[in-house]
């Protein structure tokens, strides 16, 4: 059976056509042909859904936007962590053609800018025909049934220090891949925010964590970063369990843990 792509003008005819035609699935750039649905309607096109607005506190994204065209905004319009992501995936070409809605959707594994945008605590607006519903990404799931994405919301934060890794093989998805995220904030020798994430098989960031990071001084000894380092292990194994992540994924990210953390000192 053919695979068949559809159309619309704008939001409206999109959310109609979705409503109306049975098993139609949104999509972007269609850059993962391996996971086309049988019947797709593409946001491309769609004005409305391809803007990007900066505002004082936050950047509102539309999920039709390509990764070149957020990055064409250029590194101090946009933070740090998310440029990076955007930076390293695929190609040019690629960047072109892909959209940010997609690789925020795409099942199973999350991809590369996944991580970035839960360190920056990215809001995801979903709208149907009669109303618009917030969500945080930490919580995302997956579009809700009868919606559309219509936004990503991000905020503008302090990135004293960002990392961004993407682990795994390069210019390919496996089941090894992941990607890494933090950024930390200080003042007056004193850790004042931090933010560490993890995208891949399963999604990881713990605030609890983060909190009892907050106010520690600086330089942190080497005694104080294995601490932090035992306390990040034992969160990301209860995180893990059940979920299919490899021995060397898990290393690596307890690598980049301790590296960053290095940076503090």
């Amino acid at each position: 059976m053919s695979k068949i792509v559809y159309y619309a003008k704008n939001t409206a005819e999109l959310l109609y056509q979705l409503k109306t035609n049975k098993g139609l699935e949104v999509v972007g750039g269609l850059t993962k042909v391996e996971t086309q649905p049988e019947k797709a309607i593409s946001v491309h096109g769609i004005s409305d859904l391809c803007q990007i607005v900066k505002h004082e506190r936050y950047i509102d994204i539309g999920p039709g936007a390509t990764l070149s065209d957020i990055l064409a905004m250029g590194k101090n319009h946009i933070p740090q962590v998310l440029y990076d992501a955007l930076d390293c995936i695929a190609n040019p070409i690629v960047r072109n053609i892909a959209t940010i809605g997609g690789n925020i959707c795409s099942p199973g594994q999350k991809l590369t800018s996944f991580a970035s945008l839960m360190a920056l605590d990215a809001k995801l607006e979903f709208k149907n025909q009669t109303e618009t519903k917030p969500e945080s990404i930490l919580n995302f799931k997956g579009v809700p049934q009868g919606y559309i994405l219509s936004n990503i919301k991000v905020p503008i934060v302090d990135e004293e220090l960002s990392i961004f890794r993407r682990i795994g093989p390069e210019h390919t998805i496996t089941d090894q891949s992941a990607s890494f995220a933090f950024i930390a904030s200080t003042e007056k020798n004193t850790i004042t925010n931090i933010r560490l994430a993890f995208a891949g098989p399963f999604t990881f960031r713990s605030k609890e964590f983060e909190s009892s990071i907050v106010g520690e001084k600086l330089p942190l000894t080497h005694k104080e970063i294995e601490k932090i380092l035992e306390q990040v292990k034992e969160e990301f194994r209860k995180a893990a369990t059940d979920k299919m992540v490899s021995d060397v994924v898990c290393q690596q990210f307890f690598n980049l843990t301790r590296y960053s953390f290095e940076q503090l000192t």
